[in-house]
C-alpha cells in the first residue's frame, strides 16, 4: 500500500486521473479540495443548489437530540450555537439538534477553521462575510445569519479571520 501523504507532483498527477475517469464515464462532478484533510473531495451533486461530497475521512457521525444518528462534514457546518442547553448544527441544507457540549465540537474540528466568536457560537470561518463589532456576518447562498461576537472576543476573532484570509 502506497504512503497517504504525496507531494504536489504526485497530487497533481491523482487529479488528472480523477478528471480523466469522471469525464471518461461521463459523471457529473466537481472536484475540490477537502476541508477536513488534505486530500480531495469530488461533489456529485447534479442538482444546483445542493452539495453531496464525498471525502476520505472528515465525516463526523452525529447522534441528534432525538437519538436518530446522521453523517455530517465540516464544510457543511456554518455555525454552531448554543440553544435551550442543545448545541446545534446550523448546516448547508438543514438544521441538527444535539447533546454535545461546544467542547465536543472544539475538539474534534479544526481551530483554524472553526473559530469561537462568543461563548455561545462556534464559527465556519469559510462562511464568514463580514466581522463587526457587535455581529460575525455568516452568509451561504444569499442566506445572512447574524452571529453575536463578545468584546472580549472580538480580537482573537478578528485576527483569526484576517489569518484564515492570508492563506
Amino acid at each position: 500500500m502506497g504512503s497517504l501523504v504525496c507531494n504536489a507532483a504526485e497530487k497533481e498527477a491523482i487529479k488528472a486521473k480523477l478528471i480523466e475517469f469522471m469525464e471518461q464515464n461521463d459523471i457529473a462532478y466537481n472536484l475540490l479540495e477537502c476541508c477536513g484533510c488534505d486530500r480531495f473531495c469530488v461533489d456529485l451533486s447534479s442538482e444546483e443548489n445542493t452539495c453531496k461530497r464525498y471525502c476520505c475521512n472528515s465525516g463526523i457521525t452525529v447522534q441528534t437530540s432525538n437519538k436518530d444518528i446522521c453523517r455530517i462534514y465540516p464544510h457543511e457546518i456554518l455555525y454552531i450555537a448554543i440553544e435551550e442547553r442543545k448545541s446545534v448544527l446550523y448546516l448547508t441544507d438543514r438544521k441538527i439538534e444535539t447533546n454535545y457540549h461546544l467542547d465536543h465540537w472544539k475538539g474534534i474540528l479544526d481551530l483554524k477553521i472553526f473559530v469561537q466568536p462568543h461563548h455561545s457560537f462556534i464559527v465556519n470561518l469559510n462562511y464568514v462575510d463580514e466581522v463587526t463589532r457587535e455581529w460575525v456576518k455568516v452568509k451561504y447562498k444569499g442566506e445572512e445569519y447574524p452571529v453575536y461576537i463578545s468584546s472580549r472576543k472580538y480580537n482573537s476573532f478578528r485576527n483569526a479571520f484576517l489569518k484564515f484570509g492570508e492563506k
